[in-house]
């Protein structure tokens, strides 16, 4: 979700302090010219929005069908009906059962004999709310263990000490007498399997690329040690392959559940990206960040955001002629004004699941009904970035592939695109394949592994444009919309932004 700044000459920001003192030194430059003091002034405004009731009525109409249309002739689908929390656990139960059938060929695959996951109480391995039902794991030390028993096939267990019916359906019992309690219980049950089973590789949460593949900690490692022995740390392997394979397997049924997810996300991005939300002159950075949360809270479904959702700013200055600098993320207290490019980066957890999602909007300046021909064709640009997604990869390409794909689609294009695309599904950052070429420079992929049929992704990027009405500054367009694998490449799960969003 990272977006460079561009001001020209170009430099690279990645650190929110080092904007605020460029945009300082523009101040500190120019500060005997009253307009442009009085442009920048409401970047830094620090004073507080007018109540809702203090604003100009919002130009839109709410539809008998739910939907919304806003002034720009934009129609925002209404809501859809989304599984309370208790429904949300049984599908997750129905959809565990599918994925633990699916889990000895994997283990086989990646040649894991055993698999052990260790989760703590108060540092929880992310792995664990997708391998055993979701539940808050409140024991000091739980395990969950895997083994590929031969003819017997795949034979589940753990020390959960309170398991319900549902939980019963997945895991049997260390085996240990019910006498025994704490550590010692686990220690012994774990001994137990080891010497049953003997198996010749046993995989941990460790050696991960991302934090999902290393949730293992040092002294659970130290305690696994203790209880199996000192000599089984030779048969000790990192689970992390397993694990993307694990989490990047989407099943059928999933599939509708996270439309819907997405289409919450888009209907909120669209609503945030508008007069509904946005007064020029009067709002805050800050205010739609607290709208997008509070609209998460209020569908009761125990959704939430996963990252901190924020907006950028970028501006033409027609008194210097120049851009002023992008400020990403914008501050809460930057205050929207006539003539702003907005960019809202956003998402939220879901059934388990997460979205990712990032729009434009204009706002329009006095006497303006349109954004300019020069922005119209920075979007219809952006846009071929989404055509080259959609077309060039395949399944069973590696991320590499995948990207010189799509890089060879972009070759003769007159602008400069930068592509950061990355897995979706349990996580925002999630695992598996990735494509990145940014500013059109292929990454290295010393773990490159390959994209699977039916895997979900953000299709993020970004495409930048030279303007003429900008005196040939450019204009950056970054777009993000969630997709899955097909044979015949990505499918959006909704339609991308092909018009600006107009906030007037």
């Amino acid at each position: 979700m990272t977006i460079r700044a561009l001001v020209r000459p170009v430099v690279v920001l990645d650190h929110p302090w080092q904007q605020f003192l460029i945009l300082e030194s523009e101040i500190m430059s120019v500060i005997h010219s009253h307009a442009r003091v009085a442009l920048f002034l409401p970047l830094l405004a620090l004073g507080c929005s007018r109540s809702g009731a203090e604003r100009e009525q919002a130009p839109i109409t709410h539809r008998t069908d739910g939907s919304i249309e806003l002034f720009d002739g934009r129609i925002v689908p209404a809501l859809p009906k989304l599984a309370g929390v208790r429904e949300q656990f049984e599908l997750r139960l129905t959809w565990l059962a599918a994925k633990h059938e699916a889990l000895l060929p994997m283990m086989r695959r990646h040649s894991i004999a055993m698999w052990i996951v260790t989760s703590e109480e108060f540092h929880p391995d992310p792995v664990t709310q997708y391998v055993a039902p979701d539940l808050e794991y409140t024991a000091r030390l739980t395990f969950h263990v895997f083994v590929d028993a031969g003819a017997e096939g795949l034979k589940r267990y753990s020390n959960y000490s309170r398991p319900t019916a549902d939980y019963a359906r997945f895991f049997e019992p260390l085996p240990v007498p019910r006498s025994t309690r704490g550590r010692q219980d686990a220690a012994q049950g774990l001994r137990l399997l080891f010497e049953r089973y003997d198996p010749e590789t046993i995989g941990l949460n460790m050696g991960g690329v991302r934090g999902q593949g290393r949730g293992l900690t040092r002294d659970a490692y130290a305690f696994l040690v203790d209880a199996l022995g000192p000599n089984v740390q030779e048969r000790f392997v990192s689970a992390a392959a397993l694990i993307e394979d694990y989490f990047d397997t989407r099943l059928p049924d999933e599939l509708e559940h996270y439309r819907a997810l997405v289409l919450v996300t888009d209907i909120f991005a669209q609503r945030a990206l508008s007069n509904e939300v946005i007064t020029p002159g009067v709002t805050r950075a800050g205010d739609v960040k607290w709208w997008f949360n509070q609209q998460i809270a209020s569908l009761g479904v125990g959704a939430e955001p996963w990252f901190e959702i924020h907006t950028a700013v970028q501006r033409f200055d027609p008194t210097s002629g120049r851009v002023i600098p992008y400020v990403h993320p914008a501050p809460d207290s930057l205050v929207y004004q006539r003539g702003d490019i907005i960019h809202l980066d956003c998402g939220l957890n879901y059934l388990g699941f997460a979205s990712d999602w990032q729009k434009v909007a204009y706002v329009l300046r006095e006497g303006e009904t349109d954004v300019s021909e020069g922005m119209k064709v920075a979007l219809r640009n952006a846009n071929l970035m989404h055509e080259a997604f959609a077309s060039a990869p395949r399944p069973g390409m590696t991320g590499r592939e995948a990207t010189l794909a799509i890089m060879r689609q972009l070759e003769s294009v007159d602008f400069l695109p930068s592509l950061y695309s990355h897995p979706l599904g349990y996580h925002g950052h999630a695992l598996g394949a990735g494509i990145n070429a940014r500013n059109m420079v292929l990454a290295g992929y010393e773990r490159d592994t390959r994209l699977r049929l039916g895997a979900y992704r953000s299709v993020e990027f970004s495409a930048k444009t030279a303007l003429e009405e900008w005196n040939g500054d450019s204009l950056l367009v970054p777009m993000e919309d969630d997709a899955f694998l097909t044979e015949r490449g990505y499918q959006y799960f909704r339609p991308y932004q092909t018009e600006w969003y107009l906030i007037r």
